[in-house]
């Protein structure tokens, strides 16, 4: 079992970061990333971001740099000092000042365990050893917040979800196509993650937390992401999906729509590939046999290409 999970892993070689998800019954969706190197390639300049969804609004994106600011750990829970998050066996206490006046703080009050499955490892290449780690720190948890964007101020609250990735690979080194998702409520939380790496090999992992405790598994049944690997322009993908867990026990289904879209990261050239990184916020039904419920959160797609795709020339953001 990996030690000091939540704690930097700061190294010569390394890549590293935190996700935090909010998800409200409203259809507001937030995602925060500390970010101790960027999500493609070794890049060590610290940042941490905010993408925002609320309903009928454009997507809004904030960021801050990160530089001289402190990552450590206590008995193993991160802390980003100073006073900006600070984590406890119970709960995690954020306030996120951003230029312009803008904020996010609030705090998450965790219903559950951290999760490791395959002692956390989710990647690692055979002939050089180097590895990447994913831990759920958060599987399930309420939150209650404060959103200051461009002069409003928005309380919010709902469900949120916390996630920890790091190692010695980047994801342009062995990643040709993943979908990620978290959806949950107050009694249930559901995370998928399958993987095609770039020699063919399926990597798989599911994580349900409810009243009758944690399930965890590693193997999943769903055409979603080969849906989106034909997809000229993913960013255009407009489907239900559906994913089926436990021998197709429990399944999940939720829209994947344009207008949902919280970051779009299209074509980043990275060591000589090119990589296109996609969040969608979206509402899931949930079903085990019984009456299905609705469960809120969030679902991304990254491709990994040695050419880019569909003839896109230029990098869009927001």
């Amino acid at each position: 079992m990996l030690d000091n999970n939540n704690s930097s892993h700061k190294q010569p070689a390394y890549f590293e970061w935190w996700y935090y998800h909010f998800a409200c019954a409203n259809g507001t969706a937030i995602n925060m990333v500390v970010h101790e190197t960027d999500i493609f390639g070794l890049n060590q300049a610290p940042y941490l971001s905010v993408s925002i969804c609320q309903p009928n609004k454009p997507p809004a994106y904030l960021k801050r740099s990160l530089e001289n600011k402190a990552f450590s750990q206590q008995q193993s829970l991160f802390q980003l000092q100073p006073n900006l998050i600070q984590e406890t066996a119970t709960q995690i206490l954020f306030d996120i000042p951003f230029p312009d006046r803008n904020r996010f703080c609030g705090e998450i009050n965790k219903l559950a365990a951290p999760i490791s499955i395959k002692d956390g490892v989710l990647y690692q290449d055979k002939v050089t050893g180097a590895t990447s780690h994913w831990l759920l720190q958060v599987p399930h948890s309420t939150f209650s917040a404060m959103l200051e964007l461009d002069g409003s101020v928005h309380p919010i609250n709902g469900t949120a979800y916390q996630d920890h990735q790091w190692g010695t690979i980047c994801l342009q080194s062995f990643v040709s196509d993943w979908v990620w998702g978290h959806f949950s409520d107050e009694k249930t939380a559901v995370t998928f993650f399958q993987i095609l790496t770039q020699n063919g090999r399926c990597i798989e992992r599911v994580a349900i937390v409810m009243d009758e405790g944690q399930f965890i598994a590693t193997k999943l049944d769903t055409s979603y992401l080969s849906l989106l690997m034909q997809q000229p322009h993913p960013e255009q993908f407009e489907n239900k999906v559906n994913v089926a867990f436990l021998n197709q026990q429990i399944e999940l289904s939720f829209d994947v729509l344009p207008t949902k879209q919280m970051r779009t990261r299209l074509n980043e050239v990275h060591d000589g590939k090119t990589a296109s990184y996609l969040r969608w916020a979206a509402t899931a039904s949930y079903q085990t046999g019984c009456e299905p419920h609705t469960l809120y959160g969030i679902t991304e797609y990254i491709r990994i290409r040695q050419n880019a795709y569909g003839g896109i020339s230029s990098t869009k953001q927001h």
